[in-house]
């Protein structure tokens, strides 16, 4: 008998409505449609000391792994009910996957009418643990089941946050200029000076005002600490930022400029449309 192999979409948060669309069961896949169901929280346990879990495209164990999940990583979002023994989850890092329920511990969140202070953003941090093609989630709450405000790249380069975590969350200020808390797990703390003590933009002497072409809706540009794609990261520009200040002129097909997250460096002049000075 010929089994023929079906791979499970990719699971999709609808953050407004609080719930977590589960794809249909693999045998089913053809004649049942997509559901929503209520998110629950949980926390990995039966796992050895140094252990992680993988995350995989479909419930049974030789499906392919898209991450893995170790205990430090904290609590993490999946549907409140099995399928076949395994539970859809989205992990911290916003991997969208199964696990085996055996290694799952449902766990209740902390009351949201409890949202801490947000303490002031005096140190500086940037992603740790997270690949390059992967982003972290910025929420309204330090706790997992806490609305997405936005979210983090490496690219992102430096950014703002609180000196101390709360409940292992740390206050952040995302790529989109809101503020939220993001998993400690993933930040590593560079300096306790404030990155609001660099040039900020309204203090750089550029002459001219750009905005952003060639560019999706939701795509950015990265912006360099030199005129190289393989410098170091400094922030991004997005379609959102509408015009921000540069150089007049470019220098080897790259205008300095300043990023989102108020720091100088380089974007490709491809991407740069002059629009004033």
């Amino acid at each position: 008998m010929k089994i023929t192999k079906r791979v499970i979409p990719a699971l999709t948060v609808c953050a407004a409505a609080g719930s977590l669309a589960v794809p249909a069961d693999p045998a089913h896949a053809g004649a049942v449609p997509a559901r929503q169901m209520p998110t629950c929280t949980y926390q990995l346990t039966n796992l050895r000391a140094g252990g992680y879990v993988n995350v995989r495209t479909a419930p049974a164990l030789n499906a392919r792994p898209v991450a893995m999940l170790k205990t430090s990583d904290g609590r993490f979002t999946g549907t409140c009910t099995s399928s076949r023994g395994w539970v859809a989850v989205r992990s911290p890092t916003g991997s969208s996957g199964w696990i085996s329920g055996h290694y799952l511990q449902k766990v209740s969140s902390p009351p949201r009418t409890a949202v801490p202070r947000r303490p002031s953003l005096a140190c500086t941090y940037q992603l740790a643990n997270v690949r390059r093609s992967s982003y972290l989630n910025v929420r309204t709450a330090p706790w997992v089941g806490a609305r997405r405000v936005g979210s983090l790249r490496v690219s992102d380069g430096r950014l703002a946050g609180g000196c101390a975590p709360t409940h292992g969350w740390v206050a952040v200020k995302s790529s989109n200029g809101r503020s939220g808390w993001a998993f400690g797990h993933y930040l590593r703390k560079t300096t306790r000076s404030p990155l609001a003590s660099a040039t900020p933009a309204a203090s750089r002497p550029w002459g001219c005002m750009y905005q952003l072409t060639r560019v999706r809706p939701t795509g950015t540009v990265t912006v360099y600490s030199s005129r190289s794609s393989s410098s170091q990261p400094v922030g991004t520009l997005s379609l959102t930022n509408g015009r921000f200040g540069g150089g007049c002129t470019a220098t080897q097909s790259w205008i300095p400029v300043t990023s989102s997250n108020g720091r100088p460096g380089w974007a490709p002049a491809y991407y740069l449309q002059k629009v004033g000075g």
